[in-house]
């Protein structure tokens, strides 16, 4: 076999790939997403990420806290969209949810897989892999969180934290700036030409949190917040759905930006154009091959 192509365009090649969880999300019922994938790996486990990385892609995956303070690798704060038994992660014992099939809900090719823990993902990384991981929870997570890097001797060319936690992202940020930390935004159109912008804070218990929404949409705010003094985000990883000026107001800014959910190739060379330095994706291999070979008009 041939080397694998290579982008055209040197713009487009700094653009990072990112396969959303692994493999992409896992839908509860068939839609037409995932007909070109039936085969593709359960999202969020071992089998997932190593599809990802086979492919050059960088991957990207989701974490909390259970009862007895691991960390296990799972994007819902319940278990029953993706496993046999519906269990709440922060409130099971690791043990517990490792006795769920992670697996079988995609397909009996895929009974018996297991949740696998944030170590045992790390432990699987390629050389010259990448990761980026997803708090889905507030500040009380980094200090494991951070141990399990540590000990799997991961360092910031390999992982990038993103959370739309601001606290939690934030306290990533002071506890290792070497590394890249990301704040994640969605925003919500309400009605045409309406937008607000959607994060989360944190409550009391450090762990669980409240969705803000700030509207209308202040870039100057959001911005300040990602460059307070004490931390300094790297940048925005915003929703691709966002309002017309958005990455306007961030190049006058100099604030970097990437998004996700993009599973459409026009769309994904059109947020490059925008500026995207990093694209998220459930459809890696045809995002990828939209911004190596763009078509040309007729």
């Amino acid at each position: 076999m041939g080397a694998s192509p290579q982008p055209t365009d040197d713009r487009e090649r700094r653009i990072e790939i990112v396969a959303h969880r692994g493999t992409g999300r896992d839908y509860p019922a068939p839609v037409a997403l995932q007909a070109h994938r039936p085969a593709a790996p359960p999202e969020n486990t071992l089998p997932a990420f190593h599809w990802g990385w086979a492919r050059g892609h960088t991957c990207e995956l989701d974490v909390y806290l259970t009862r007895d303070g691991k960390i296990v690798v799972i994007h819902d704060s319940t278990t029953g969209r993706t496993c046999d038994r519906d269990l709440r992660v922060g409130a099971s014992s690791l043990d517990d949810l490792r006795r769920l099939d992670a697996g079988i809900k995609k397909g009996l090719m895929w009974r018996g897989l297991r949740l696998p823990t944030l170590r045992e993902v790390l432990d699987a990384m390629p050389p010259g892999g990448r990761l980026y991981v997803e708090s889905k929870q507030g500040p009380g997570i980094v200090g494991p969180l951070l141990a399990q890097i540590d000990a799997a001797g991961k360092g910031p060319d390999q992982i990038v934290f993103i959370s739309f936690s601001i606290d939690c992202i934030t306290a990533l940020k002071r506890a290792r700036p070497e590394f890249t930390c990301y704040w994640i935004l969605v925003f919500d159109e309400l009605k045409p030409g309406l937008w607000r912008a959607g994060y989360d804070r944190t409550e009391p218990d450090g762990l669980t949190f409240r969705t803000i929404w700030q509207q209308p949409v202040d870039y100057g705010e959001l911005v300040a917040l990602a460059r307070n003094d004490g931390y300094r985000l790297d940048g925005l990883d915003v929703s691709f759905q966002q309002p017309d000026d958005f990455a306007a107001a961030m190049r006058r800014a100099g604030m970097p930006w990437g998004t996700w959910a993009v599973d459409d190739g026009d769309l994904a060379v059109l947020m490059a154009q925008k500026g995207a330095i990093q694209i998220t994706t459930n459809c890696a291999d045809d995002v990828w091959g939209a911004l190596a070979y763009p078509r040309t008009p007729a």
